[in-house]
């Protein structure tokens, strides 16, 4: 028999690849992102006015000059505009900076219990308004227009104060020590308080209902002033925060070792320390003083995404933009026509998984 007259080996085929089941999962942001969406949209729709679905795109479409044919009556489109959707916007803006700012914080200590109040910044921020509204800056006439402005640039120039004074007690022998900041941190905010306490107790009854704003925080005070006045600071600073995220995961493997993988850990710090001063001041000037937000989202993606900061932090943004709105529209419909304090909200949801995690940590659970 002749070679010719073999018959040829049938063609092997390569052997399938076992599907990885986490190909088949939607990727964290695009389900985030969806929460977020539904969370904006629920905030604009209920209240003491209700808001269709319907009307309310095309009156969206309609401010953009897109006109479609369904809009919402004058009453409705008003507070859609005029009230509501600054209100969402400014709750996204500031949401995702907080929780973008405590991933950032709780890499840099490598400490999940660490959010961005523990370094002086919201009480900087907090003692900064208090200071404006007990001096009645906010009524000067020589100031015009920019009364308004009087006591939010208070706190955002003592958010900025109360950091740069935190990271320089913390400051020893020309390098930053993390322990060192975090300590200093908790100093100032003591001091902060002590302040805010001497100043409430000479304040009037109306200042004191004003700096309730500010203690407790609100979005209720949302405009598009507002809004405007804080989206530069609060954007430029989640960019910052964002950007760091490959020398985070390097950050965590510790900080010479990051060091001899080229990154400056001394300007790391300084940046994200200066990146979080200018977004938690610019939020605490926009909407007071919220806590818990910064340590509950992202400590809980770390626990389901794991530490990979070029996903996480991300994912903070989204979350923490979407937990915020939530939050919002909770407060100011639960006890309708009364507004419960968002600040006070947000800290009776964070400390349940502040505790948690504090058990966590002790290998109790």
């Amino acid at each position: 028999m002749s070679a010719s007259d073999v018959a040829p080996a049938p063609a092997s085929y390569p052997a399938r690849e076992p599907v990885n089941p986490a190909r088949l999962r939607p990727r964290p942001w695009w389900v985030l992102g969806a929460v977020l969406v539904v969370a904006a949209l629920t905030s604009l729709s209920v209240g003491s006015v209700r808001v269709p679905l319907l009307g309310l795109a095309g009156s969206l479409l309609g401010a953009l000059g897109v006109e479609t044919g369904h809009r919402l009556e004058a009453v409705q489109e008003a507070v859609l505009l005029s009230i509501r959707l600054p209100r969402v916007v400014l709750g996204v803006m500031v949401g995702a900076v907080l929780a973008t700012c405590g991933a950032a914080l709780q890499a840099l200590f490598r400490n999940p219990l660490v959010e961005p109040g523990l370094l002086g910044t919201s009480g900087g921020a907090a003692l900064g308004a208090v200071l404006a509204i007990v001096m009645d800056l906010s009524l000067d006439s020589r100031l015009g227009a920019f009364r308004l402005l009087v006591v939010p640039g208070m706190a955002f120039i003592g958010a900025l104060g109360a950091t740069l004074l935190a990271k320089r007690l913390g400051t020893g022998g020309g390098r930053s020590e993390t322990t060192r900041v975090l300590l200093a941190g908790v100093a100032v905010t003591a001091g902060a308080g002590a302040g805010i306490g001497l100043l409430t107790h000479v304040a009037t009854d109306a200042q004191l209902r004003t700096i309730t704003f500010w203690t407790w925080g609100s979005l209720s005070g949302a405009s598009w002033s507002v809004v405007g006045a804080a989206a530069v600071p609060l954007v430029v600073a989640l960019v910052l925060l964002l950007s760091e995220a490959r020398s985070l995961n390097l950050l965590l493997l510790g900080e010479r070792e990051a060091w001899h993988l080229g990154v400056d850990v001394e300007r790391l710090k300084r940046r994200l320390i200066l990146a979080g001063a200018l977004g938690v001041g610019a939020a605490v000037s926009a909407s007071g003083v919220i806590g818990f937000v910064g340590l509950m989202v992202p400590a809980l993606l770390r626990l389901g995404m794991g530490p990979d900061h070029r996903r996480l932090m991300g994912a903070s943004a989204l979350l923490g933009a979407a937990l915020l709105v939530a939050a919002d529209t909770l407060a100011r419909t639960a006890a309708a026509p009364v507004e419960l304090p968002l600040g006070a909200l947000t800290s009776a949801l964070g400390v349940p998984v502040f505790i948690v995690l504090l058990a966590r940590s002790k290998g109790t659970l």
